[in-house]
């Protein structure tokens, strides 16, 4: 059975909706299963090596995401680099949502991911405020795409 892990951090709500209709996407998709971790939420960070794929999600909060997912961030990548974490073969995709900043941290979000060795298989899906019913729709395709991955 593939795994899937979403992670997300949200201040409003706002992200957390896209995060809930990530994995309801992830969901259709038989033979996967989805794991949905809100930052500030324990779990252990082994976690992230015992899945095949990662999508990770933030607000944005003055022009960054937020300081819980940095930290989060910055956990993983040290991780790594002390060979604590491994991300061999993992595929991934980032989201977000933001007010009047631009959803442009997203990108560096993304990078991130990239620089962790993760591959990303779907483009960022970001919202403006309350996510629309087409940023929703986006959302249940982003983790139906990633599912679908991971079983062909």
């Amino acid at each position: 059975m593939a795994k899937l892990l979403i992670i997300y951090d949200s201040k409003t709500g706002h992200t957390e909706t896209m995060a809930k209709t990530i994995a309801d996407g992830a969901k259709t998709v038989k033979n996967v299963t989805v794991d949905l971790k809100k930052l500030g939420t324990p779990f252990p960070m082994a976690l992230l090596d015992e899945v095949d794929a990662i999508i990770i999600g933030s607000p944005t909060r003055y022009s960054h995401v937020t300081e819980e997912m940095r930290i989060f961030v910055d956990a993983i990548t040290d991780l790594k680099k002390r060979g604590r974490l491994k991300l061999k073969r993992k595929i991934g995709a980032s989201f977000g949502s933001y007010g009047w900043d631009g959803g442009w941290n997203l990108q560096e979000l993304e990078n991130t991911l990239k620089e962790l060795g993760i591959k990303i298989e779907h483009p960022i899906v970001e919202s403006v405020d309350i996510p629309s019913e087409k940023v929703l729709k986006a959302c249940t395709e982003l983790g139906k795409s990633i599912a679908e991955k991971l079983v062909k």
